[in-house]
């Protein structure tokens, strides 16, 4: 059902394989056209195009891992596990967790038993802010997009989503920024893209795209790559989707 006064846009897949890592729930794109993955009882994944699945030590020991970003330089990856908020650096060469950094934990928002922060993001200096910037979404209520100092993870904001787009969209599962500024929202469930800009301080909502889900395959991370290319990867089978999002 569409909803009154949302402008939805057409999404056609490009193309579709299985990553080797079924229960991936974050998702972050690497300029040799590779991937690292999060699985959130397995760690850390690089997954190269011919499909091989590479778990990374970076990744070992850590639970409940449901985001992952990669920073505007291309020289680090942040994860991000929903269980306790926390945030974790380490080099992207090699994945070692040698020189890896707990950077803190994004904060508590609600009463629930975990921190409920399910994607993260980065936006490079000139998109949201003069210095880089981490986005987080929180995936219930209270629904958020957190925006965070991308080193100590002061927070900056808390953006509550357009009336509109609270109406459109349901549980936010991701997040991704492109180099335009557009920022695009994931709700796996609902099977809801939401295009979204920052203006004067706040979400404005561009618009909407339905995408395909199945009830034991669910879009649960985000990525946009250097070439603006949308990518969308799912907990069940383990797929990944290059979407062409078109208004």
């Amino acid at each position: 059902m569409a909803e009154k006064g949302v402008e939805y846009g057409q999404v056609n897949v490009v193309a579709s394989r299985l990553l080797g890592v079924q229960e991936a729930s974050g998702l972050g794109s690497l300029d040799d056209g590779s991937f690292l993955v999060v699985d959130d009882e397995l760690g850390v994944f690089r997954c190269t195009p011919d499909g091989a699945s590479v778990p990374l030590e970076a990744g070992r020991g850590l639970a409940d891992l449901e985001g992952i970003a990669i920073t505007p330089d291309g020289m680090f990856a942040c994860v991000l596990s929903e269980g306790d908020g926390g945030v974790w650096r380490y080099r992207i060469d090699g994945g070692n967790r040698h020189g890896g950094q707990r950077l803190g934990a994004l904060p508590q928002l609600s009463k629930h038993k975990n921190r409920g922060w399910e994607g993260i993001a980065f936006a490079a200096p000139g998109i949201l802010d003069t210095r880089t910037t981490l986005l987080a979404v929180h995936q219930v209520e209270p629904r958020r997009v957190g925006l965070f100092d991308a080193e100590t993870l002061e927070p900056r904001a808390m953006l509550r989503l357009p009336k509109l787009a609270r109406k459109a969209i349901g549980e936010l599962n991701d997040i991704t920024v492109d180099n335009d500024g557009r920022i695009l929202l994931l709700s796996g469930k609902h099977g809801r893209i939401a295009e979204m800009r920052f203006e004067s301080g706040s979400l404005a909502l561009v618009r909407v795209y339905r995408i395909e889900t199945f009830k034991r395959d669910v879009p649960e991370g985000i990525s946009v790559d250097a070439d603006g290319r949308v990518w969308v990867c799912t907990d069940g089978k383990g797929r990944l989707l290059q979407l062409e999002l078109t208004p």
